[in-house]
């Protein structure tokens, strides 16, 4: 039996575990595989939000068992990527001894004893003001400082940690370790002043890591495979969605959702302007780039809200106990085509807060008699995340971006949401081809890290002959 010779790139979602095995020979993704994940915690604390670290390792070792027992695959090398931001603690033998605090806990807005918040206080202290909930300094400082955890030792995220499980050894990239904090992406070191200053020791914070290096191996079928440092998820769909990263910005609606374009190193200064630390932010992406990256809290997640609302009515006011959701979302469609108004609902759809603003709450105005209506209300949320996304597409952006590569189930499940992204952004929208595009860009890292592919015109051709006729397993 000949042996086909595969990349396997695996995602670290927040709700759901992928994976993609990329047939190197002939550009086919030859398998999918994509796991809900639902390993989240219980809890009767509004800001905490924890997922089971022994879920996710369950999950992750029947998942490698499947795609272990694939008869004709050959295994060259894993690439990983997953959430950033979120962190796990280690001891000193790199197991884990807490659970995964994700991206969306809160607790920096827990009140201390002495008055004010802990976000507040990590700010003063380290004096970097462009910190924010979810980040995983917030939580080590937390684990370490207040609740005097001892058995503690070092943290990653949740990509590094399964990554390290194969190669024995955890550590990161650039691309996850500034999605922590307190990290300089100029000198790609951490800012060892600012963590002294929170009395942390930066001897205990993982080592760095070039994007494509190898970090060790992993044993399959009497060989060694290589195991590749995770990207950050951000990075990752960029690399895995955009081939002319030149002239195309990424558009990603998932949980949340980002616009993400790629500069120079030498063209920063025409951008600094925007970067705020909260929303934009100058990111890592490799030797020669920057990542500026909007992103935004409400995403797909806000229309999954007005889909809750909808399904409520009809559960709470008609009695409706076997409502389709297949049926309510292609519904909610419709009416919205159907029912637009001139005089039309003014949202502002900030069901999740901002970054700079978490306490910040969306808007319905500019309601009458006339246009209050589910259609109106359908097309009004659509139209305000498209304004609210608009705002990370700059001016200097226009002449350069010919397109809009739009990826996530956001876009991909909305065919008015692309189209009013399109008369909102002035650009067309060319949605990716595929799914799961950061485990295809966990993967292409993967093929760069053991050159097979050497150069960017390889990798931009990677892309645009990658077949995609999947076979999807639930």
């Amino acid at each position: 039996m000949k042996m086909k010779p595969c990349i396997i790139g695996i995602d670290f979602g927040t709700t759901s575990l992928s994976a993609v095995i990329i047939n190197v020979e002939n550009m086919r993704i030859e398998k999918v595989f994509s796991r809900n994940t639902n390993a989240y915690i219980p809890t009767s604390d509004p800001l905490v939000r924890e997922q089971s670290i022994d879920i996710l390792t369950s999950l992750f070792y029947s998942l490698l068992d499947e795609i272990r027992a694939i008869p004709d695959f050959e295994t060259l090398a894993y690439g990983f990527t997953g959430q950033m931001h979120g962190i796990v603690g280690v001891n000193s033998r790199s197991e884990a001894v807490t659970n995964l605090v994700t991206w969306e806990d809160k607790s920096g807005d827990m009140i201390l004893s002495e008055g004010g918040s802990l976000l507040d206080k990590i700010k003063l202290l380290s004096g970097d003001k462009t910190l924010s909930n979810g980040y995983g300094i917030i939580t080590l400082y937390k684990w370490l400082n207040i609740e005097k955890r001892v058995e503690i030792h070092s943290f990653c995220t949740i990509a590094d940690y399964f990554a390290g499980l194969l190669a024995k050894k955890i550590v990161m990239s650039p691309t996850m370790a500034h999605s922590i904090g307190l990290f300089d992406i100029h000198a790609n070191k951490w800012i060892g002043g600012s963590i002294d200053k929170l009395g942390l020791k930066v001897e205990n914070f993982p080592q760095i890591v070039d994007d494509t290096e190898i970090i060790g191996y992993t044993r399959q079928r009497a060989i060694n495979i290589p195991i590749v440092s995770a990207l950050g998820d951000n990075q990752a769909s960029f690399l895995g969605s955009v081939s002319d990263k030149s002239t195309s910005a990424l558009l990603n609606v998932g949980t949340g959702a980002q616009v993400s374009f790629l500069i120079n190193k030498n063209e920063k200064d025409i951008f600094n302007k925007y970067i705020d630390g909260f929303e934009t932010q100058l990111r890592p992406y490799d030797n020669d780039s920057y990542l500026i990256a909007t992103s935004f809290a409400n995403g797909g997640s806000v229309y999954k809200s007005l889909f809750n609302f909808f399904r409520e009515v009809g559960m709470d006011l008609f009695n409706l106990s076997n409502i389709s959701e297949s049926e309510l979302w292609s519904n909610m469609e419709k009416v919205a085509r159907n029912n637009e108004s001139e005089n039309k609902l003014k949202i502002s759809p900030l069901l999740a807060g901002q970054r700079m603003d978490s306490g910040r709450r969306g808007e319905i105005t500019n309601i009458d008699s006339f246009n209050f209506h589910p259609g109106n209300l359908i097309t009004g949320f659509l139209v305000g995340l498209a304004e609210y996304y608009k705002s990370g597409f700059f001016s200097e952006l226009s002449q350069n971006i010919e397109y809009i590569c739009g990826s996530g189930n956001g876009l991909k499940r909305n065919k008015l949401f692309v189209e009013i992204i399109e008369r909102t952004f002035m650009k067309s929208v060319n949605l990716t081809p595929y799914n799961e595009e950061a485990a295809v860009g966990a993967a292409l890292n993967a093929a760069k890290a053991i050159g097979v592919i050497k150069s960017e015109d390889e990798s931009k051709n990677f892309l645009l002959n990658l077949v995609h006729e999947t076979l999807i397993e639930n």
